[in-house]
């Protein structure tokens, strides 16, 4: 590489933000030094990068291509600027949390008040994916942790952690006229089932059942949130498959009612997982004692 990286780290701030005096703030140095910079790397790649204005400066369609790449490169030099500052006695730093909506709402967000009120300099970025898009993020160094349900495609690179045994479990109103009988297996492919999506974990696990069972079910709905799915059972509109720990005060209060079988799913597991190569990295290491 012939060209000095902080020339690129120069363009960065400047596409950023779109004026050379913003990013000679940011990057702490005079205008001038920014504006030779520029022309310098324009010059080393023998092309134009920027179309100028009097108002600032935007991409032409060779600096978006440039910026495209750089931008990743440059979060993941800060991301490890921000690991080695967090090396300060946890006075300053910041941990990027991955999980599904149930996982956050459900489980993590008492961890993560107590988290803060423990290391209040701390800076929680919560991230809130289907599983596969934070594994992506993670494997670039964009999330540290995340938190997900077993089973589950994982790379075999991640560290797994087990949090905690889940239960799914369907349930109906107390007006349900399948409150009162014993569901069998082969009951499941007549009920009005009110499911997640096809591509959440907390559904993969009975799909699974169903087809080891040689199941075919055909759900009368299929919510993008546990939360609704539980209010349509709870209203009458079906019968909800959810997980008994997140329900268990719906339970407790006779809101909802747990169905009875001559079956039960498989237990699963809540996991966290973790980049080897940054689970040694103290925040992440004391947020996962404080869940321990």
């Amino acid at each position: 590489m012939k060209t000095n990286l902080e020339l690129y780290k120069t363009f960065y701030y400047v596409a950023k933000n779109g004026n050379i005096t913003q990013a000679a703030n940011e990057l702490m140095v005079s205008q001038p030094a920014v504006s030779k910079a520029i022309k310098v790397l324009e010059r080393d790649l023998n092309t134009v990068l920027f179309n100028r204005k009097k108002d600032g400066v935007s991409l032409n369609n060779a600096g978006e291509l440039l910026y495209k790449k750089i931008k990743q490169s440059m979060e993941l030099i800060v991301s490890a600027e921000e690991d080695l500052m967090s090396l300060n006695n946890m006075e300053q730093g910041t941990i990027n949390i991955g999980a599904g909506n149930t996982i956050m709402q459900r489980y993590l967000m008492p961890y993560i008040k107590k988290f803060h009120e423990l290391y209040p300099n701390i800076n929680v970025i919560v991230h809130t994916l289907v599983t596969g898009e934070l594994i992506k993020k993670a494997q670039i160094g964009l999330i540290d942790i995340i938190f997900t349900h077993l089973p589950n495609n994982i790379p075999d690179n991640f560290e797994i952690i087990k949090i905690k045994k889940l239960h799914d479990i369907l349930v109906v109103n107390r007006d349900s006229k399948y409150l009162n009988k014993i569901i069998n297996k082969k009951d499941l492919e007549k009920l009005p089932l009110i499911l997640l999506p096809l591509t959440a974990s907390n559904r993969k696990n009975f799909d699974k059942f169903c087809n080891t069972n040689n199941i075919v079910i055909k759900p009368l709905m299929e919510i993008g949130n546990d939360l609704i799915v539980e209010e349509c059972a709870q209203s009458g509109l079906g019968v909800g498959l959810v997980v008994k720990e997140y329900v268990q005060n719906k339970l407790d209060n006779k809101e909802l009612f747990e169905l009875k079988t001559s079956f039960n799913i498989e237990e699963k597991d809540l996991v966290c997982l973790l980049d080897p190569n940054r689970k040694n990295n103290i925040i992440i290491k004391n947020f996962v004692n404080l869940l321990r």
